[in-house]
């Protein structure tokens, strides 16, 4: 970087002394001062083991996938957990997606999780993307969207051969499966889930 040891020691925040410690090995680097020289740029992988390049590569990223995205309102809360019918008096938001993130055909509509049923492959808060045409899918083992009496719920389809019937089965072995008959008018299949989308770190 061009710099003495003393204007790198001030850089990372230490004595040129203690940086000297630091260089010939008589003092391992304390967490903040890697912190502080990954925030410049220094690859830490080379720091501590010698491998790769000194400083971090910039990878190029192919923002082409971007395109083509497609506005998906979200239209209320599912459960995954116990039904719940939660349906906004009008879209809480816009979700703009890439058309090539989503694997099923349109129509889209997007819910926010409630409940941990699911967890911990889909928790409260995340937002689930379901096509309504799931035609020639094969859905069992996947995640389905049901509307039944008590509101609208996601759970995973399992066909138990064995026994000649359709479970809704959560993820989470804290709840019960429920059985599912095909054409029941009280528990129908309303979407497949497509995409999950999750924050973290708030």
């Amino acid at each position: 970087m061009g710099l003495t040891q003393v204007q790198f020691s001030q850089k990372i925040g230490t004595s040129q002394n203690v940086y000297t410690r630091y260089e010939t090995g008589k003092l391992d680097l304390p967490d903040h001062i890697k912190n502080k020289l990954h925030q410049i740029g220094v690859n830490l992988n080379w720091l501590i083991t010698g491998d790769g390049t000194m400083f971090q590569e910039l990878q190029p990223v192919d923002a082409s996938f971007l395109g083509n995205t497609i506005s998906i309102p979200i239209v209320g809360e599912i459960a995954a957990g116990y039904p719940a019918e939660t349906f906004y008096d009008t879209p809480y938001h816009h979700l703009d997606i890439p058309a090539s993130l989503l694997s099923f055909p349109p129509p889209y509509i997007v819910f926010r999780v409630q409940g941990d049923s699911m967890a911990p492959q889909v928790v409260p808060g995340d937002l689930v993307i379901c096509s309504q045409d799931w035609r020639d899918i094969d859905v069992n083992g996947k995640i389905m969207a049901f509307r039944c009496p008590e509101g609208i719920t996601l759970k995973k389809l399992i066909d138990n051969y064995r026994h000649k019937t359709t479970l809704l089965v959560p993820l989470n072995s804290g709840y019960e499966p429920t059985i599912f008959v095909e054409g029941d008018p009280e528990i129908q299949m309303i979407g497949i889930l497509d995409l999950c989308i999750r924050k973290y770190n708030q």
